[in-house]
């Protein structure tokens, strides 16, 4: 009995998904922590919405992370049932747009609910959190396109 089966689509987008968020995710603390080029990590966001704060230990850092990937992987689930239903040899612009108008929508929903006012980001964070979430999308497209190339 297989756990999951890459035949079935849903499971190669769920697995491309699961791919590309840890990019996204690991992208992101690499603009933190090395670069300081952010000021502001995804996971103060899902801490934020989780705990209605900044997370204060390492369990809720945890919570907080798999909270992250499991948010951006559903995305991509989403997405990829409503854009990229068809083969399309423009995979990668598609998930360009996916990953950009992620980026701008949810942007822009912390500035209409208010989370701006509690974490304030930056130019060089609003800047990183555009690149990677493109970057995210393009890969999530292409790692489905690859596993729908290879399993249909």
């Amino acid at each position: 009995m297989k756990i999951i089966d890459l035949k079935d689509r849903f499971a190669r987008i769920l697995i491309a998904g699961t791919f590309a968020s840890f990019i996204l995710f690991a992208l992101n603390l690499f603009s933190y922590y090395i670069l300081h080029f952010s000021n502001r990590r995804f996971i103060n966001y899902s801490a934020l919405m989780i705990f209605g704060r900044e997370f204060n230990s390492f369990t809720e850092a945890i919570i907080s992370s798999i909270t992250q990937i499991g948010f951006s992987t559903s995305l991509i689930v989403i997405f990829s049932h409503l854009i990229l239903k068809e083969k399309s040899e423009n995979y990668i612009l598609i998930g360009l747009f996916i990953g950009f108008g992620s980026w701008f929508g949810i942007m822009s929903l912390c500035y209409i609910i208010g989370i701006h006012k509690i974490l304030a980001i930056n130019i060089g964070s609003a800047t990183s959190f555009m690149v990677t979430s493109i970057i995210w999308g393009i890969l999530g497209a292409w790692f489905l396109h690859m596993l729908d190339e290879r399993y249909v």
